[in-house]
């Protein structure tokens, strides 16, 4: 994972890491701190130590449910489901993502118009609390899967 604090008016390719100049980048911990986010590393080759891992996070956010996402260019109207990723959204629940293959971006928003850019790639786990302002896009890969947990089953697919 790594983190940064990105420019605030991000212009041309969304998928591109638009560092602040100079780049500022943070540690998980001060993450922690700004948004209430949190990381885990998954060993996702280590079954137990995943299983683990998965059982002590579903168990402390009342997780029933989960699913995998798959983000990629072959996906059915791939332009249009990437603008609507790219809208900041707030969930009513925590926001819970394990990168399974693939890397990605999530945007919090700690503070009005004061982006940080966190990159997820296999084995990361993230929670991005409740009631923050977020928004998901992938890097110039375009591809990303991603195995999602939720308190209930959803419909629909959600960023």
């Amino acid at each position: 994972m790594q983190i940064w604090h990105m420019e605030p008016f991000p212009c041309g390719d969304r998928r591109l890491p638009h560092h602040v100049f100079p780049p500022k980048k943070i540690t998980t911990t001060q993450l922690g701190q700004l948004a209430g986010v949190q990381y885990y590393k998954v060993d996702l080759d280590d079954t137990a130590s995943m299983k683990k891992r998965l059982s002590a996070v579903k168990t402390e956010k009342n997780v029933t449910f989960t699913d995998m996402f798959t983000v990629s260019e072959t996906m059915l109207e791939f332009d249009d489901k990437m603008e609507q990723f790219y809208e900041p959204q707030v969930q009513k629940e925590d926001v819970i993502s394990l990168v399974v293959e693939g890397t990605c971006y999530y945007d919090v928003e700690p503070e009005d118009d004061s982006w940080i850019r966190v990159q997820v790639e296999k084995g990361d786990l993230i929670v991005i609390p409740k009631g923050l302002s977020h928004r998901f896009t992938t890097t110039p890969q375009n591809f990303v899967k991603i195995q999602r947990f939720f308190s209930r089953k959803v419909e629909g697919n959600q960023g």
